[in-house]
């Protein structure tokens, strides 16, 4: 398949906008931000472009804000207010939460100021604010999830460039270079090891920049066909998916990589989500709907598994239990202590009812799950069951 044409299946398939109109308003539509969890509290990004924290024990909704940005409307519209778009997972770090938009906004809201005993505050207690820079016509939106390393965040941005902000006072510390010359675009997000960021891009690259200056070093590889995921790195090595339907392991600093998997015939689609790696194997889900245990040293597969539906989001592993969600909505957990041979059994199934495409969290034997119906499920990992799950519309005004 030709680069421009799948470029253009992820945009009209993956990439809803926002919707104006001048008689109607604006409707807000799409965007697949996940769950993070912290001392006690979900937070999550809304499908009406809301970022909302609710209390995980008592489950009440402790805050809401509602990120808004300056649409001109078109068709001779004047500019208007609309809801943006979020696709980015929040990060919480200490008293300060950040997110990124689909309108190129990055925002860092305090979670100490909200919760104490505030109802719904219209006011906000966002600490900054602060945009891509534009680059001529090229959308600035961020898709890919922030990323975070001492005192700075990392953005990747649709104008093709990383930058670099003061975590705490947003001010720019640097900007790349445009990384993708072909596309302009970059759609996912960086991987930080120690002063050294490395960045996968559309047209078949990955960098590595200075994290301190955002200079390109030394070392970039070049592959046959476009990156898909967002690398991970383990050891001197970065694992990342390809739109040749390939999952590669490439050593920092070679030229060639140490393997790809499948070797031979490729997989049925896409490994969009970012694998992850637990003692020496690769856990990698593939759009096929397949789940491939794979040695990390060798690239030889373990095992593998069928869900049969389109697996969007990175595994998530909590103790010896690996828990894998499909555009479905249903819910695998496996005991990576078992012994499977060629195909693997799930130790629980549990179905939710509704698509999951966003990124979700696990803490004390509990997988927070936001599903496409804009609500929270709560699955008992363990026990294979729901626990409990709330429409996130019911973070209204009081």
């Amino acid at each position: 398949m030709k680069q421009p044409k799948i470029l253009f299946l992820i945009a009209v398939g993956l990439l809803s906008l926002v919707l104006v109109s001048c008689s109607g308003g604006a409707q807000a539509v799409g965007g697949w931000s996940g769950t993070a969890i912290d001392d006690g509290v979900i937070y999550a990004g809304t499908r009406d472009g809301r970022l909302v924290a609710v209390n995980s024990s008592t489950r009440d909704v402790l805050w809401f804000f509602a990120i808004v940005t300056t649409s001109s409307g078109g068709l001779s519209c004047g500019p208007t207010s609309v809801a943006a778009a979020i696709y980015t997972t929040p990060i919480v770090d200490t008293d300060l939460i950040y997110v990124g938009t689909y309108s190129g906004q990055v925002l860092a809201l305090s979670t100490v100021a909200r919760s104490q005993n505030l109802t719904f505050p219209q006011q906000r207690y966002g600490e900054w604010e602060w945009y891509c820079p534009l680059d001529g016509a090229k959308s600035n939106a961020i898709v890919a999830d922030l990323a975070m390393s001492g005192d700075a965040l990392y953005v990747a941005s649709s104008n093709g460039r990383v930058y670099s902000l003061d975590k705490q006072f947003g001010d720019l510390n640097w900007e790349s270079k445009v990384l993708d010359e072909r596309h302009g675009k970059l759609w996912t997000s960086p991987v930080i090891q120690g002063d050294t960021l490395y960045g996968s891009t559309l047209d078949g690259h990955i960098y590595a920049l200075s994290a301190e200056t955002g200079e390109l070093l030394g070392w970039s590889f070049e592959a046959g066909a476009g990156f898909a995921s967002s690398p991970v790195i383990h050891g001197d090595t970065l694992f990342v998916g390809s739109f040749d339907r390939r999952l590669y392991a490439i050593e920092t600093g070679s030229n060639v990589s140490r393997w790809r998997f499948p070797e031979e015939e490729p997989a049925g689609n896409w490994f969009w989500a970012s694998p992850i790696i637990n003692e020496g194997i690769v856990y990698a889900v593939c759009l096929d709907g397949r789940l491939y245990a794979v040695e990390a040293e060798t690239g030889e597969k373990e095992w593998e598994f069928d869900a049969g539906s389109a697996i969007v989001s990175s595994p998530v592993l909590t103790d010896n239990l690996l828990v894998v969600a499909d555009e479905s909505g249903t819910v695998y957990v496996f005991d990576l202590s078992a012994q499977f041979v060629d195909e693997a059994v799930p130790l629980k199934t549990i179905s939710i009812g509704t698509a999951v495409k966003s990124s979700f969290c696990a803490q004390d034997g509990l997988a927070y799950i936001r599903g496409q119906d804009n609500s929270i499920y709560v699955v008992d990992i363990e026990r294979g069951e729901i626990v409990d799950g709330w429409p996130l519309s019911l973070a209204t005004e009081k």
